[in-house]
């Protein structure tokens, strides 16, 4: 054909298939016309997907003819349509040379065989190529299309490499396997893939109501979680009300004096602030507390985040909580963000609305605190919390709407679901950049995080079930 015939039409088709697949062509050059031919044809047949890109290139370039129908008929016939479209493999492949310029443990050949082996099982073809060639063991796993579970080897196997990566590499590459699940059918079947044990965590969770009889005064409960399990109760509010500056030596005790906290069987532990809509705002990340004379914040030693105690106690918000939250549990490298760059820029109504519409949405964040000098929730954060968002975050002291969301995305980038853990090490970085600048005005130490599980909630708001 004279797309492959020429010199010149040739070295288009080269160029155009370079571009169609994403990499240069490590091709043999030769003086022979026919021999370069048989050298592109051998490097495409061995390359999942590449022989159906370079037909795609030649009927551009060639047209209509009777070879053309025959060579299209036999690769029809003779090479099953690959499982990835090309601008899939494209983003692989770019996604794949990050994380080689990112994380050289990711593509260490030990790795890369453990994972292999790990998605494509014992009846998965043998790996007899080299565990270092990224490229061609992601070739190798896209041949073969499905596992056991149904789920393609090649998904499961991305999925788990982005958990040695992190920032927007380790999101690109599960976004990439949530997006080519999605358009294969099996987006749920990600969720279901083997995934490496880790250890159940800590669950400390202090509520705080009102006293009705004194203002500055709060009834307070605690618990102790251990995830998987119930709740351990270790103070109860029936005793005296607690005033606000009593907080701290209340928060001391539990951590380092209550036996069951000390004793717990994990060493993370999350503590978890239950809060009305007027303390929201308040900054208990930076809550101080002094054991055997070191004070320190609560925030640079556990991650440290605030609920909702008035979403807890209204089972009517619970419907649209719980939808979000699944949502979120099953897809948490899609999550969406509704960014709020000042106060009024949306109606209530306007704003419950949309979160409401947009299942996606599971986070709210907010350049600015939610209530003014520490009054109640303004009415962005009520509509996010009726809204069943479980998800939301700002700035206690304002921020340039910019600047704030390009550090909360790379925060985002890093994993929904970790957040907390995220949030902590941004707090812990504040810290040090405050020692280097105290005048700085790092987000770690104004960022409140709202996260709100609705799974796990205080065992006084949980469903009562029927005896084992």
């Amino acid at each position: 054909m004279d797309a492959l015939r020429k010199r010149s039409s040739r070295e288009l088709c080269f160029s155009l298939l370079e571009r169609e697949l994403g990499h240069p062509l490590p091709l043999t050059r030769d003086d022979k016309d026919i021999n370069e031919v048989w050298n592109l044809v051998d490097y495409c047949l061995s390359h999942t997907g590449a022989l159906h890109a370079l037909m795609t290139v030649v009927e551009h370039l060639h047209g209509a003819s009777t070879p053309l129908e025959e060579v299209r008929h036999l690769v029809d016939e003779l090479l099953p349509e690959p499982l990835l479209l090309p601008r899939e493999r494209r983003e692989l492949d770019r996604l794949v040379r990050a994380l080689g310029d990112h994380a050289a443990e990711a593509v260490a050949p030990a790795t890369i065989r453990a994972l292999y082996w790990e998605v494509a099982g014992p009846s998965g073809p043998a790996l007899d190529l080299d565990p270092g060639d990224l490229r061609r063991v992601l070739a190798r796993l896209e041949d073969f299309t499905f596992g056991g579970d149904g789920v393609p080897p090649l998904l499961a196997f991305v999925d788990e490499l982005a958990a040695y990566a992190t920032g927007h590499v380790a999101a690109g590459l599960r976004r990439w396997a949530d997006d080519t699940a999605h358009r294969l059918g099996v987006r749920r079947g990600i969720a279901a893939a083997p995934r490496r044990a880790t250890a159940p965590r800590s669950y400390l969770i202090i509520e705080l109501r009102p006293d009705g009889a004194a203002a500055d005064r709060y009834l307070a409960s605690a618990w102790l979680q251990v995830e998987g399990e119930h709740g351990l109760m270790l103070h109860c509010d029936d005793g005296d009300p607690v005033p606000f500056d009593g907080l701290p030596a209340l928060v001391k005790e539990l951590l380092s004096e209550n036996p069951q906290v000390v004793n717990r069987p994990t060493p993370d532990m999350t503590l978890e602030f239950v809060l009305p809509g007027d303390l929201l705002g308040t900054p208990f990340d930076q809550l101080r507390i002094s054991v055997d004379g070191l004070e320190r914040r609560l925030g640079i030693e556990h991650p440290v985040v605030v609920r909702s105690l008035d979403r807890m106690r209204r089972r009517s918000y619970h419907h649209h909580w719980l939808r979000k939250w699944h949502w979120l549990r099953d897809n948490p490298h899609s999550a969406k963000v509704c960014w709020v760059t000042q106060p009024g820029r949306y109606g209530g109504e306007s704003l419950y609305s949309m979160l409401l519409a947009e299942t996606p949405s599971v986070c709210l964040a907010m350049a600015f605190p939610p209530g003014p000098d520490g009054g109640d929730a303004s009415a962005e954060l009520r509509a996010a919390l009726q809204a069943g968002v479980p998800i939301v975050a700002w700035c206690r002291r304002g921020r340039d709407p910019e600047r704030f969301a390009h550090e909360f995305q790379e925060l985002l980038d890093t994993g929904a679901l970790t957040l907390p853990e995220s949030v902590l090490s941004l707090r812990r970085e504040a810290l040090r950049a405050l020692d280097e600048a105290p005048d700085g005005d790092h987000l770690g130490l104004d960022l409140t995080l709202l996260f709100d599980d609705a799974d796990r909630l205080p065992e006084p708001y949980v469903r009562l079930n029927a005896p084992a």
